[in-house]
């Protein structure tokens, strides 16, 4: 195993699916090239995460921040799409309930048990989970790349003003092509 992590974040039914309850269409747009970029990772001995937003119904109910409800826990809007080929009974699958990957989960105690140091982050929505979660890997020191084609969220915009901020000011923001070349080239 290298020293870099894939995470992919909240790929999941409610999200990329069309019959989903929050479902964007370039979250689906994104499902092929990052199935790719999965095996891509693999055949460079990566550590593949996947995250899962999971909320269950009594908390959703109780809220003091209403939100639309998804991702409730056996709704099946919770699990990763199975066009990303995740192995339920061999990945690493991480449960959260907010935001960030690192709140309040074990993603942190994996990725230090596998010695992890860089982390390649994908997935939706980047002006949220994706976000959160490159917040928390910049507090916490890791070095971090977030696939820039790889990552989504409501519409393009919104997406590439929050790409810019996170290259700026928290984690390089690189294509899937350009991570790959570092892959190849041992840099990751």
């Amino acid at each position: 195993m290298n020293k870099t992590a894939l995470i992919i974040v909240d790929m999941i039914y409610d999200f990329t699916n069309k019959s989903g309850k929050v479902f964007y269409p370039r979250n689906e747009e994104i499902i092929g090239p990052l199935s790719d970029f999965i095996k891509t990772a693999r055949s460079h001995n990566c550590l593949v995460i996947f995250v899962e937003h999971t909320i269950k119904k009594e908390d959703y109910l109780n809220a003091k921040m209403k939100m639309r409800e998804c991702c409730i826990e056996g709704s099946g809007g919770e699990l990763t799409d199975t066009r990303l080929n995740c192995n339920r009974e061999k990945d690493i699958i991480i449960k959260k309930t907010k935001y960030s990957s690192f709140y309040q989960t074990d993603l942190e105690k994996v990725l230090e048990e596998n010695k992890i140091e860089n982390l390649l982050i994908t997935g939706t929505k980047t002006n949220n989970c994706i976000i959160a979660t490159v917040f928390d890997a910049f507090y916490k020191d890791y070095n971090t790349f977030v696939v820039s084609n790889l990552v989504a969220t409501s519409d393009d915009e919104t997406n590439a003003i929050y790409l810019r901020d996170i290259n700026k000011y928290l984690a390089k923001a690189l294509s899937s092509r350009a991570i790959t070349k570092l892959l190849e080239q041992g840099e990751l």
